[in-house]
Parts: C-alpha cells; sequence; structure tokens
C-alpha cells in the first residue's frame, strides 16, 4: 500500500529562481534531508526522460532509479521510480505575485512488503515527519540566500 506525504510552503524567490533551484540535480543534496547520492544515469539531465540513481539513507539505505515523466517550466516537475523503492514526486510551482512563490509537494511510496519491509517501515516512517520539516526549511533558506 502506497503512502502519500503533501506539503507545501511559500518562499521569498520568483518562481524561476525556485523552479530553476529544484530542477537543478547538482543541489539537491543541499536540501533534500536524507539524500546521500544523486546520480544521472542519462546525458539529458533535465526534463522528460531524465534518469538517476539515487540512494536515501533515512534510518535504513533506500535505493531507487528515478525518471522525469513530466517537465513544464515553472509549473510542473515530476519524478518516478524505475527501479528500487517504488515513489512519484509532483513538486507543482505557483507565482503569488511580489517575487513570492509557493511550492507544493506531493510524494507517494510504497516500501516493500512481509517481514523486512516491516522492518524498514519501522525504520522510516518516524523520520517522515522530521524529514519534511527540515527539507522544507533547508529549501526555503537555500533559495531565499541566492
Amino acid at each position: 500500500m502506497a503512502s502519500v506525504v503533501e506539503h507545501s510552503v511559500e518562499i521569498d524567490a520568483p518562481v524561476s529562481v525556485v523552479f530553476a533551484y529544484v530542477d537543478d540535480h547538482d543541489r539537491t543534496r543541499d536540501w533534500i534531508y536524507g539524500l546521500h547520492e544523486i546520480r544521472p544515469v542519462t546525458e539529458q539531465t533535465h526534463g522528460v526522460g531524465a534518469t538517476y540513481d539515487g540512494v536515501m539513507r533515512l534510518g535504513v539505505t533506500l535505493t531507487s532509479r528515478i525518471r522525469c515523466t513530466a517537465w513544464e517550466q515553472d509549473r510542473l516537475l515530476e519524478i518516478e521510480s524505475v527501479s528500487g523503492i517504488r515513489n512519484t514526486q509532483r513538486w507543482t510551482f505557483a507565482d503569488l505575485g511580489d517575487g513570492r512563490t509557493r511550492l507544493s509537494a506531493w510524494i507517494s511510496y510504497t516500501l516493500p512488503g512481509g517481514p523486512a519491509g516491516r522492518a524498514v517501515a519501522a525504520a522510516v516512517k518516524p523520520l517522515i515527519a522530521v524529514a519534511v520539516r527540515h527539507t522544507s526549511e533547508a529549501l526555503v533558506r537555500n533559495v531565499e540566500a541566492l
């Protein structure tokens, strides 16, 4: 069964700046809590089809190969897993005027089943709220400091 996390933040920066920051895989380790590694596996590193191998450490090590499945400049980034931990991430960007942006995240993930899956879930689930809070705070802080 999939678990879903939804969260949004307001950032004191224009939507084009926020989108460019979130879309830059070289910066993701600076703001996504628990992200240990993100490595492109295709020459294309932006837009639909860009594919990466990622490693998260949230009490346990979680790996996935992810691919961008939707990309609209300054509006939408969507990433889905191709292998590993099943997950979908949808990031939407809204121009609030006066140089402010609302960034909304919708993340769905499915942990493995069976005894091993229950052990992974027991390690990961308590950290989800911490991860969301730290990720949001780091993203806002980093973009507003640009």
